[in-house]
């Protein structure tokens, strides 16, 4: 059950990350209504999820479907 776990660290540390970064926007609100909306920030939040998310799931169709219709072996060793 190592998948389960490994999801919810990825899930931890994006909201983690959401409100480490959200910080300095919301301590400064005269900055933020002044410059660009309270917003634009998440656009890049979102965009770098969303090329990960396609990233990740190449890699495990790749992992997971094409390596194993080819043969090729990864993992551990037999002894």
């Amino acid at each position: 059950m190592k998948s389960p776990l490994v999801a919810g660290r990825a899930a931890l540390l994006s909201v983690v990350l959401l409100v480490v970064f959200a910080g300095p926007a919301a301590a400064s609100p005269p900055v933020v209504l002044a410059a660009k909306p309270w917003h634009y920030w998440i656009s890049f939040v979102l965009a770098a999820s969303f090329l990960g998310l396609l990233l990740m799931m190449a890699v495990g169709y790749v992992v997971r479907v094409l390596m194993l219709k080819y043969g090729v072996k990864v993992g551990r060793k037999s002894t």
